[in-house]
């Protein structure tokens, strides 16, 4: 039986040309960026204003935490950070490409969004997601 690489969540990322975008929304009226999508903006909280965005996946680093608890068939510990994303939001991601300690990391420090295994299912098919690492590594 062969395994796939399968998202881990639909709609958050897509593969095009050898590069990744994620998958968010931008006001039209006040121009605010969000990730994941949203159906209202939560500033101008009209209808119809939200229209889909991709963003590149380079940002700096805001903040990071080491993480030594994890779900089942999660990598512990991990790093989980909140990068801020060129011309895009604030996001959440887990972090990849260095180790699991304080000094991997500097606030400020340019970032790269890479698609790779978060974990392994029931079936050992490669569960994706969108993740981040220093840049050039």
């Amino acid at each position: 039986m062969d395994n796939k690489r399968i998202p881990i969540q639909e709609g958050l990322f897509v593969e095009e040309g050898g590069k990744a975008y994620l998958l968010g929304n931008k006001c039209k009226k006040c121009g605010l960026t969000a990730f994941p999508k949203t159906p209202v903006c939560p500033t101008c909280q009209v209808q119809d204003t939200m229209e889909e965005a991709k963003f590149e996946g380079k940002g700096t680093l805001d903040s990071f935490s080491i993480v030594e608890a994890a779900l089942p068939g999660f990598q512990r510990p991990s790093i989980q950070a909140y990068i801020n994303i060129e011309n895009g939001p604030k996001i959440w991601s887990l972090v990849t490409g260095c180790e699991p300690t304080e000094d991997s990391l500097k606030l400020g420090m340019k970032m790269e969004m890479v698609i790779d295994k978060v974990r392994t299912d029931e079936e050992g098919n490669e569960l994706i997601s969108y993740q981040f690492k220093p840049a050039g590594q």
